[in-house]
């Protein structure tokens, strides 16, 4: 017995020299990991097609087309959270016209609401795009909400200040004028935010690398004071085949590694690279559209290819620790854009495939 006590006391005591990062073994992921959420599924803002409820009804959600509901809200953080995503980033939306509010932000609501939402952070894209334009008169309007929202206890942040990422730049620059116009709007938001307790903001500027093939030259854009480069998503890079509509997906992964290198080969800043996990928007089109109004889409896109696909950003943020944020992101296109194609939802026919190739992109190799 005191052969017994003596060893488990000198094994404490040895457990207890070990260094501070020993002596508690954590998997800590390799990326940290977010997707889009786009708010279309609730009856004030409903963007399901007819084409979507009959031929593409494999896209249909566990929960059903639409997810206005805590409850529904709460199934669907606890989803992602098991499948390893880290947050969600909200579309967020500012009418033109119309009043401040928006039902495309209900999502968001819900979410603030929710008893589990401490499992998943959240951030906002602003989504300044036709009808949810953003100028100079709405500025103190909308920084209010917006750092109303940074102090959440879930808002994601980098470099320690809450992250807001812009959608259109061009139309941001097309708002106020001149990239210093810009940068002194984000200075004044920095600056109020400051004065309301927080570090700042980290703003971000969805993007493209470089000014060939018809990319955006990024030095007006680092002119404004983007502090940082995303993307939303990017469904015409690389390998395109002339004459059809349908593409190959995984051609869709050297077209992003090209991108995501490009970024880090002149991007000027930090970088969160975007996969592209799919792309069909079909049933928001019609039947009979013109050649000229219909897009290209990846009709074969598969789990293992999202996976492989995945896998890769993790890869390129392991390998690129200058160019990518110190906290690893990753953003995926999208949790639920499902008109679009670009979807981790669970489905009615496929289940949690591809939530489950996201958990084991996310498994230490």
């Amino acid at each position: 017995m005191m052969c017994i006590r003596y060893s488990l006391f000198a094994l404490i005591a040895a457990f207890l020299l070990l260094p501070a990062g020993a002596q508690s073994p954590v998997n800590t992921p390799p990326a940290k990991i977010g997707a889009y959420y786009f708010d279309g599924w609730n009856p004030q803002a409903s963007h399901v097609s007819e084409r979507l409820k009959t031929e593409f009804a494999n896209r249909e959600p566990v929960w059903g087309w639409q997810d206005d509901t805590r409850e529904i809200m709460e199934q669907q953080i606890d989803f992602a959270a098991k499948a390893g995503l880290s947050f969600w980033s909200f579309c967020w939306y500012w009418p033109e016209t119309g009043g401040p509010s928006s039902p495309l932000n209900n999502a968001l609501a819900l979410y603030l609401e929710a008893h589990n939402r401490s499992r998943l952070q959240f951030c906002l894209l602003v989504a300044n795009h036709g009808g949810f334009r953003i100028g100079p008169k709405d500025w103190s309007a909308v920084s209010a909400q917006w750092i109303a929202l940074f102090k959440q206890p879930t808002h994601l942040t980098v470099d320690g200040k809450p992250l807001l990422i812009f959608f259109s730049p061009r139309e941001l620059l097309n708002a106020f004028g001149t990239p210093e116009a810009v940068k002194a709007a984000f200075d004044q938001l920095r600056a109020d935010a400051k004065a309301a307790g927080l570090s700042g903001v980290s703003i971000a500027a969805c993007t493209t690398p470089g000014p060939e093939n018809g990319w955006t030259d990024l030095a007006p854009l680092r002119a404004c004071g983007f502090d940082l480069f995303t993307g939303y998503n990017y469904v015409g890079a690389g390998k395109v085949t002339p004459n059809t509509k349908a593409q190959v997906f995984a051609d869709l992964i050297p077209g992003h590694e090209h991108v995501w290198d490009a970024f880090a080969q002149r991007g000027e800043r930090p970088y969160i690279p975007v996969v592209t996990t799919g792309w069909d928007k079909r049933p928001w089109e019609a039947v009979d559209a013109p050649d000229s109004k219909q897009a290209i889409y990846y009709p074969d896109r598969s789990p293992a290819i999202v996976g492989q696909f995945v896998g890769k950003a993790i890869a390129w943020v392991k390998a690129n620790p200058t160019h990518a944020t110190a906290e690893r992101l990753i953003l995926l296109y999208a949790w639920n854009e499902n008109g679009e194609g670009g979807f981790l939802t669970p489905t009615k026919a496929e289940g949690t495939a591809y939530l489950d190739a996201v958990t084991k992109a996310l498994r230490p190799q």
